[in-house]
């Protein structure tokens, strides 16, 4: 028929059954325009294609269709407007929730691109140490290295302290500012830090192995690490490996406070 669409074609055109078509009918909310009474085929006009995807939109923001009859008015006529009004707040209550839902997802990404990241870096478990240290500035030569090592084993034995390995570098970061060391391990009895004696606090340090002298690379090295840290103070301290096999191998480790 001109100007009608019949209830297979609307079908087809909306991906929706003919069984909800019907059912549409039945229950008032979308009655075809026209109905041949010798053949019941049920046929609709262009314009009510619009009315059928705010119908089919109304359902999926979750308006069921047993509550299409609270908007049918005394003739039995569909009340389009706040069926829309209602579905546009639950629309937008729906984006709410889902602006919360991807706030708190973002989130918990966060934290889980960090955590393995984290994880993964090498930890060590290392008892409290007492060491005695020397500073340093940026012109310190390997030979002037050296001779501040030999220092160190001198003032500790004038101490009675018995200076010893491991040896290395030690990087203070308080606020930003960094002080440079170079530090000798000490043992003995009644070691009290003071003056150049330093207590190097027991904890998980994560640690990073290396061919190479690269403490001065340790913030970059450890930054997620020092990303997710509240304090203002670590310390950076490169040591020589003596375990067997690992010669020549140098340790990075950290460790916040």
């Amino acid at each position: 028929m001109k100007g009608y669409l019949s209830i297979g074609k609307v079908s087809k055109l909306k991906n929706v059954s003919i069984k909800s078509l019907r059912y549409y009918d039945q229950i008032g909310v979308l009655r075809p325009a026209y109905i041949n009474e010798k053949t019941n085929y049920r046929y609709y006009t262009e314009d009510q294609l619009y009315l059928l995807d705010a119908i089919s939109l109304c359902i999926e923001l979750g308006i069921p269709l047993s509550r299409f009859s609270d908007y049918l008015d005394e003739s039995g006529t569909l009340n389009i407007q706040k069926l829309l009004f209602d579905g546009k707040d639950m629309a937008e209550k729906k984006i709410r929730q889902m602006r919360s839902c991807i706030d708190q997802l973002q989130q918990t990404l966060q934290r889980l691109e960090a955590e393995p990241v984290k994880k993964t870096l090498p930890t060590a478990a290392l008892p409290q140490r007492y060491v005695m240290v020397a500073e340093f500035d940026e012109v310190t030569t390997a030979n002037r290295y050296n001779h501040m090592l030999l220092s160190l084993f001198v003032n500790a034995e004038k101490q009675g302290h018995s200076a010893g390995y491991p040896t290395g570098l030690l990087y203070e970061y308080e606020k930003g500012v960094c002080t440079k060391y170079v530090f000798a391990t000490i043992e003995g009895t009644d070691i009290k830090p003071s003056g150049q004696i330093r207590l190097l606090p027991a904890g998980e340090y994560y640690t990073s192995r290396s061919k190479e002298h690269r403490i001065e690379e340790g913030n970059e090295i450890f930054s997620t690490v020092l990303s997710q840290e509240t304090s203002d103070h670590y310390l950076l301290i490169e040591t020589d490996v003596m375990e067997e096999g690992q010669k020549g191998t140098k340790e990075l480790q950290l460790i916040t406070s």
